[in-house]
C-alpha cells in the first residue's frame, strides 16, 4: 500500500515536470531552476523510482523518463541560467565574425556552466540506465 502511494506521488511529480518540458523552447543550454514545478531532487527521485519499477516492455515510457532525467541537468540556479543567456548572446554575436573567440568574462562563465551541465548530463544518463537496468550501450538511441 505504501509503495502504491509512493508511486502515485512520483507519477504526479513526473506529470508536472512533463508539462514544464512541453513548454520549453528547444536549444536552451541552461534553464532557471525556478521553472521546475518541484525540487530537482524530488524529480530525480521520482524518475529513478518509476524507472526501477517499469516492465522491460515499457520501452517508450522508459526512454522518455531517461531523456527527462538527463535534461533535468539543464535546470540550474537562476543566476547561472542568466549568466549562460548573457554569455550565449555574446558568443552568438562572435559567431558572426569568422574565427572569433569568446574573450569576455560573461562568455567564459557561460562556457564553464554549460560544461558543468554536460558533465551532469553524462552522469545522469549513466544513473538512469542503471536504474532502468539497461546497458549504457543502449543509451545513444535514447538521445536522438
Amino acid at each position: 500500500m505504501a509503495g502504491t502511494r509512493v508511486l502515485a506521488v512520483a507519477s504526479r511529480i513526473l506529470r508536472d515536470y512533463g508539462r514544464v518540458l512541453g513548454q520549453i523552447e528547444p536549444g536552451c543550454a541552461a534553464l532557471p531552476r525556478s521553472f521546475l514545478p518541484h525540487p530537482r531532487g524530488a524529480i530525480q527521485e521520482a524518475t529513478l523510482r518509476v524507472l526501477a519499477t517499469l516492465s522491460p516492455t515499457d520501452e517508450g515510457l522508459r526512454d522518455a523518463l531517461i531523456r527527462g532525467f538527463v535534461f533535468l541537468a539543464q535546470f540550474v540556479d537562476d543566476d547561472e541560467a542568466e549568466k549562460v543567456a548573457e554569455g550565449q548572446a555574446q558568443m552568438d554575436a562572435l559567431a558572426l565574425e569568422a574565427g572569433a573567440q569568446p574573450q569576455s568574462p560573461q562568455a567564459h562563465d557561460a562556457l564553464r556552466i554549460v560544461n558543468q551541465i554536460k558533465v551532469e548530463m553524462e552522469q545522469a544518463l549513466m544513473q538512469a540506465c542503471q536504474a532502468a537496468k539497461i546497458p549504457l550501450s543502449r543509451a545513444p538511441s535514447l538521445l536522438k
